[in-house]
């Protein structure tokens, strides 16, 4: 498969929703450019929230109390690993010399702060605090 047409099925994959998809095209990859970063940081996010949100454990009548917790503890963990992961593919984007006063760059570095939970230091692009509303939503949604 093409490169970039793997990375715009991983596109089409997040945008409706499907991200074990796009985690399957994304697993293997391994990222060489700012755009592979935030689109690997992007895929991991969302697996990891995903399964942060299905902490409880399936209701197994015949399986014990402590199995139940235990594979609950097992995917609590996988999903920490995977949004830890995520933040640090939008740190390496958000930090570097060359993307770090870019639109890009700055939300990488606000997903970052917002996945560790740091809020007060996420910092607002200087375009977006100059631009009318409407010119906000185009800066920030990707055309097409």
């Amino acid at each position: 498969m093409i490169p970039e047409a793997r990375l715009n099925l991983v596109i089409y994959y997040l945008r409706n929703e499907e991200f074990k998809e796009a985690h399957n095209l994304m697993k293997d990859i391994e990222p060489s450019s700012p755009e592979e970063y935030i689109l690997k940081g992007v895929v991991n996010a969302c697996i990891g929230q995903m399964e942060d949100n299905r902490r409880a454990p399936p209701c197994f009548p015949c399986q014990p109390a402590p199995a139940r917790a235990c594979a609950a503890l097992t995917r609590a963990s996988g999903s920490r690993e995977m949004l830890k992961t995520a933040q640090q593919y939008f740190q390496l984007v958000g930090a570097s010399a060359s993307h770090c006063d870019t639109i890009p760059g700055r939300q990488c570095m606000a997903m970052c702060f917002f996945l560790l939970k740091q809020f007060d230091d996420v910092r607002p692009c200087p375009a977006l605090e100059r631009a009318p509303v409407r010119a906000r939503a185009r800066l920030l949604l990707p055309q097409g």
